[in-house]
């Protein structure tokens, strides 16, 4: 027994002594005669094909302030070297080799639009030969590549970014291709390893060969877009609910009594809040003057009603605590707004009825129709007492002749307390007057600025072209070749 597995793993280390020099007998001679400066074709006037496939990962970042965006991705190159075949059957049936970065031949595709320190930001891999020539480099990295990103429409919008690719150096000696097969409609990027980002919807990432003349020099680009659609939940939940809620509890504060003293410290409370949200819109949106996002001018919006509300609650606090021995009500502020805009508004008053300011004025007509007709009456009915009057003149002139003196006198006191009486009355009803005109202004307060509110929201986030609209591929250039 343990003579059978001393010949076992003699056979076995005789079995890959065999490989090992294959191996090595393939790498001498496919390195014989061979310079990585040289381009791998048998004619020097024709171009390298090259074919290249992008394979996305990760989204992880879209910075909107600095007009960047992060990606994971690998990029694949495949192309095909005439130098680098064999027969599988001299060199015990190796079909593949590894070989180290540097020792083959690589093309000098770089990616135009990058933002990253050192350019380019890629692994170097080994890359991979087959024995009929082709060669597989799939170098992984993080990418960064400048986008201009439009926030016109933050947070409903969408973003379509391009990653541009192309030789450095080649031109027309390297025929650069995109490398799809087997990839769904719409789709250029292989996204079989692809991981969901929270913030963006990947709707479609389409691409197109272009060709470009640079120094009398033809050069083959690549363009691979990325349609971006913005998840908006985030947004919606953490910032338009709120701020909408906190619009509504400041419309709340018309219906405030003046006389509470919190009036005015809940609007400024929510002007201070709305002026949060804006702060917060502001760490997000890039520092430019060219467009300005859709919910900061909802917020811009809110911040100049907040305000607007906030000066129109002093002035009804002023009105409200007026005093006839100070202010005096005028003609028409006593019409506007203590008949019209009460009648208008549908508020009441006790032992007082709101009519049309037409219906008024004719009944004014009437009572002084009937005014005038009472007038006359009374008068005939004076004419018929003086004719009795000297009758009584007789009987009673010695009584008033020794009361006269008490009476005046006692008589005085009365119209100076009756003049008393009507004057604070006068100052109560004017008083009343000006603290009803300011629950006029509080009520046509309310009825404006929820109307402003709900206006302005409803036209703003109408005006977005994302908002209801089904995401759609967005079609690309055809190909230029």
């Amino acid at each position: 027994m343990f003579l059978l597995l001393q010949i076992l793993y003699i056979l076995l280390f005789l079995n890959l002594a065999d490989t090992s020099d294959d191996e090595y007998r393939l790498l001498k001679d496919l390195r014989e005669g061979y310079d990585p400066m040289e381009r791998p074709v048998s004619d020097h006037m024709k171009p390298v094909n090259v074919k290249l496939r992008l394979i996305l990962q990760q989204l992880v970042d879209v910075d909107e302030k600095n007009q960047v965006i992060t990606l994971v991705v690998w990029t694949q190159y495949t192309w095909n070297d005439y130098k680098m075949k064999w027969s599988p059957e001299e060199y015990g049936n190796i079909t593949s080799l590894q070989i180290p970065f540097g020792t083959l031949w690589k093309p000098d595709i770089l990616l135009f639009n990058s933002a990253n320190e050192h350019f380019d930001s890629s692994f170097p891999v080994n890359m991979v030969i087959s024995n009929d020539g082709n060669v597989l480099f799939a170098p992984p990295g993080i990418m960064q590549f400048s986008c201009s990103l439009s926030m016109t429409w933050f947070p409903y919008d969408e973003q379509v970014c391009y990653l541009k690719f192309g030789s450095w150096t080649y031109g027309k000696k390297l025929d650069l291709r995109i490398d799809d097969a087997d990839l769904p409609e719409g789709h250029k990027m292989d996204l079989q390893y692809y991981v969901p980002n929270g913030e963006f919807d990947l709707i479609s990432t389409p691409a197109f060969r272009k060709s470009t003349t640079f120094l009398d020099e033809t050069y083959v680009e690549l363009y691979f877009h990325m349609h971006l659609k913005r998840r908006t939940m985030y947004y919606g939940l953490n910032w338009i609910i709120p701020s909408i809620l906190i619009s509504l509890s400041n419309i709340l504060g018309f219906t405030m009594p003046v006389e509470c003293g919190e009036k005015v410290t809940l609007q400024i409370t929510n002007f201070l809040s709305i002026m949060v949200f804006l702060a917060m819109v502001s760490e997000v949106a890039p520092p430019t003057s060219e467009s300005i996002p859709i919910i900061a001018a909802f917020f811009s919006f809110a911040i100049v009603i907040l305000g607007v509300s906030i000066c129109v609650s002093l002035i009804t606090v002023n009105i409200f605590y007026r005093h006839p021995k100070m202010h005096r009500m005028g003609d028409w502020t006593r019409y506007i707004f203590l008949e019209w805009l009460p009648w208008f508004l549908l508020m009441s008053r006790p032992d007082h009825v709101f009519r049309k300011p037409k219906r008024e004025k004719k009944k004014e007509e009437e009572e002084d129709e009937e005014s005038n007709a009472g007038g006359k009456e009374e008068e005939s009915e004076l004419i018929s007492q003086k004719q009795q009057r000297p009758r009584l003149l007789v009987n009673s002139q010695i009584v008033m002749d020794s009361t006269i003196p008490y009476l005046e006198e006692v008589i005085g006191y009365l119209k100076v307390f009756k003049a008393k009486l009507d004057d604070d009355e006068e100052e109560e009803e004017e008083i009343l007057n000006w603290r009803f005109m300011a629950m006029v202004i509080d009520r046509a307060s309310l009825f404006l600025f929820t109307g402003l509110i709900f206006g302005t929201t409803f036209v703003i986030f109408a005006a977005c072209p994302n908002l209801f609209s089904a995401d759609q591929i967005i079609e690309t250039e055809p190909v230029i070749t």
